[in-house]
């Protein structure tokens, strides 16, 4: 099945290369539609449109605020901080339980904090552990 002129004129005027791709691929992939492919673009594009605003809304962390959080893991728990360096240089890597503890920690260190920022300072908290562990 071929795309409109007009649904193709609408997919190249979009910016994001990434997001053109990925509806091309499944307006042309061989799966069975049940949707027209107007439909399919505009949930396709709707979705990223969520997405961009949700990670736009995400907690932007500063290095001071990670190296904070990491001097109160340290004071609050130096084995668990020690350890967790240790499995993030060695193995990449955190145990569950050691995660489970720093995410806790995260949480004590800034109480209601949403969950999605909670990860965002632990992602960047893996990543200050990699550099201090160097």
């Amino acid at each position: 099945m071929t795309i409109s002129p007009e649904l193709r004129a609408k997919i190249d005027a979009l910016e994001d290369e990434g997001l053109k791709e990925r509806i091309l691929r499944v307006l042309t992939g061989p799966g069975k539609k049940r949707v027209s492919d107007e439909v399919i673009y505009e949930n396709a594009l709707a979705s990223h449109i969520m997405a961009t605003e949700q990670q736009a809304k995400l907690r932007k962390w500063t290095e001071d605020e990670v190296a904070t959080f990491a001097q109160h893991f340290k004071r609050k728990d130096p084995d668990s901080y020690v350890e967790f360096l240790r499995q993030e240089e060695q193995f990449n890597e955190i145990e569950s339980l050691l995660g489970w503890k720093a995410r806790c920690l995260i949480w004590e260190w800034i109480p209601g904090l949403d969950e999605s920022d909670s990860t965002s300072l632990f992602r960047k908290f893996r990543d200050y552990a990699k550099s201090d562990s160097s």
